[in-house]
């Protein structure tokens, strides 16, 4: 993601302030890119199954119209704002009722550099539909990925790259070269400082110390993710007290990581896995997304 020549935005109309907008107009002013703001909502006055008595259906096209015409009218006056600002913007609307396929549909058509959308807790309800766009999107969207939650940045932030050095793809993807080199062309960017984080999960034995040598078995498994770490930061520019090797539960260790050094950012890889990977690391980018106090930008291997 050297470069940035095209976004795709994904507006949600539904809410006050949407901070999708205050991110577009921080890339913008550092990238000349061209945007594209999109917004899909399903209509339910274009299904006839429902019965509205003393409703006829021109009453119910009419009223779908008004709709129409209230998310267009939201969209032409973005297009206008960032035209005003010498941005090449374009705008369109779609009522399609699953929103991830629309988003996925419509990132195939404009081909942009980088997506961007907004990703909100709701209630119990309404959470799970939101996750599911969004977790497809993890696992389906081509393209660079910023999922962008409802807070402002830190003037003297972070940009965080989660690497895994040990995982069996590592090697084969180079995914986590690209994970820091992004992290480190955002950070530059924006005057922020490039951070990476691995955490390490000690196998059951040695949680529960039972004789002497655990403490040795404890310090072989830290030597070995220290080595793989250190040969993957060789070929990048990252300064030692940039640099996190935790211990423990992945999703709480790295929270409290981006929290004490006040990330903007959070930049984590999508690899393809099988059904039950898929099931485990599926729940954990869920929980992550959930309780992450910051953006996470979601890149796939090239």
């Amino acid at each position: 993601m050297a470069t940035i020549d095209s976004i795709l935005v994904i507006v949600d109309p539904t809410v006050e302030h949407d901070f999708v907008i205050d991110r577009l107009k921080g890339i913008i002013s550092r990238n000349q890119a061209s945007v594209r703001f999109f917004i899909n909502t399903s209509n339910t006055l274009t299904q006839h199954s429902y019965a509205y008595e003393g409703m006829d259906g021109h009453f119910l096209e009419k009223q779908r119209l008004l709709f129409v015409e209230h998310y267009q009218k939201i969209l032409q006056d973005l297009v206008q704002e960032f035209s005003e600002l010498g941005v090449s913007a374009t705008s369109a609307f779609t009522e399609e009722h699953n929103l991830a396929e629309a988003i996925l549909a419509e990132v195939r058509e404009f081909d942009p550099d980088l997506v961007l959308k907004s990703t909100h807790h709701h209630n119990v309800f309404r959470k799970s539909i939101i996750t599911n766009t969004d977790w497809r999107l993890i696992r389906k969207c081509r393209k660079p990925l910023l999922l962008v939650k409802p807070r402002s940045w830190y003037e003297n932030g972070s940009v965080v790259a989660s690497v895994d050095p040990l995982h069996a793809k590592a090697a084969q993807t180079q995914l986590d070269h690209r994970l820091i080199e992004t992290a480190q062309t955002i950070a530059r960017a924006f005057k922020q400082t490039a951070r990476v984080f691995h955490c390490y999960f000690p196998f059951v034995g040695t949680m529960f110390p039972t004789a002497t040598e655990t403490s040795e078995q404890m310090q072989e498994l830290k030597n070995r993710h220290e080595t793989k770490l250190n040969e993957l930061l060789a070929s990048h520019d990252i300064e030692p007290e940039n640099v996190e090797l935790a211990r423990g539960d992945l999703v709480p260790s790295l929270i409290h990581f981006l929290e004490k050094c006040q990330a903007n950012i959070l930049v984590i890889g999508a690899l393809s896995r099988n059904i039950l990977e898929r099931a485990i690391v599926g729940n954990t980018a869920e929980k992550i997304l959930d309780d992450c106090p910051c953006d996470v930008l979601i890149i796939k291997p090239r």
